[in-house]
């Protein structure tokens, strides 16, 4: 093996090797940037808490409503009948 001087062939293949390093170190910066991007957009507990919320309360408001076309449901079914029995008692026939 023959003796290399060190002021030459050391120092090309050491800055060889810092001008690698220099491009792993910076393809790694911009990678880290965009997690950190990522991370900045991503739903936090208090987003998470007020979409639940938002979910629970519509939840409620429909079954509301379900309940209350229930309600009508029954109470048109309860007219209509008052009608066949009213129309029945002055004679005359309704049609369904």
């Amino acid at each position: 093996m023959p003796v290399m001087s060190r002021d030459t062939n050391y120092g090309k293949r050491f800055d060889k090797i810092d001008g690698q390093l220099d491009k792993i170190v910076a393809t790694m910066l911009k990678r880290f940037d965009k997690i950190d991007k990522a991370l900045e957009k991503k739903a936090d507990k208090v987003d998470t808490e007020r979409l639940l919320g938002l979910a629970d309360s519509l939840a409620k408001r429909q079954e509301t409503c379900d309940q209350e076309r229930l309600v009508m449901g029954h109470q048109l079914t309860r007219h209509d009948r008052w009608a066949h029995e009213m129309a029945g008692k002055i004679g005359h026939q309704l049609t369904d």
